[in-house]
């Protein structure tokens, strides 16, 4: 991976624009760790992803670990936050289409590269040190996606996991459009 300055940006290769019109949603549910939301932030800014965050915080935004990770675009991000789940699903509703909440956990019922994407669907994940709460899996369970591992791994971290799901449903969705 290349590495640019903000002064050299006219050697980055040209805009993928056109690939990142995916119109996807990540939501992220009391993220309790600054950097991965600031990476989380950044990428969701890098892919024309909107943001949502859901419940408390375990982090300000003034947060310099968080202010690191995002960089200098927490600023032109397109991010909204509700108090809980319910709020989010109201507004999306409101919003019309047929939008989809797809929930991620270790014991989902489908690999994350055999769901099948949509444009406008939403990517939950839980908080770092719980994940989703049971109740909201069992409630979901056909709209769950989860990320092989081995047995001795717990799980991988939260902005990890966020970039293999979101790359993906891109990928997936730009290859069904052509």
């Amino acid at each position: 991976m290349n590495w640019y300055s903000g002064k050299e940006f006219d050697k980055a290769p040209p805009d993928d624009g056109k690939i990142l019109t995916a119109g996807l949603n990540v939501v992220l549910i009391r993220p309790e760790i600054a950097p991965n939301a600031g990476n989380i932030s950044r990428l969701c800014f890098a892919t024309g992803t909107r943001l949502h965050i859901v419940g408390k915080t375990g982090f300000t935004i003034t947060d310099k670990h968080f202010k690191r990770a995002a960089v200098d675009y927490w600023d032109r991000l397109d991010i909204s936050y509700y108090a809980d789940m319910g709020e989010l699903l109201e507004k999306a509703s409101s919003e019309g289409g047929d939008s989809r909440f797809i929930y991620t956990t270790t014991n989902g019922k489908t690999l994350f590269f055999d769901f099948e994407y949509k444009k406008g669907d939403y990517i939950v994940f839980g908080p770092e040190s719980t994940g989703l709460d049971e109740q909201m899996i069992d409630s979901n369970y056909d709209m769950t996606v989860r990320i092989p591992l081995n047995s001795n791994v717990r799980c991988l971290n939260l902005s990890t996991s966020c970039g293999i799901i979101l790359f993906h449903a891109i990928y997936q969705l730009n290859l069904l459009s052509k």
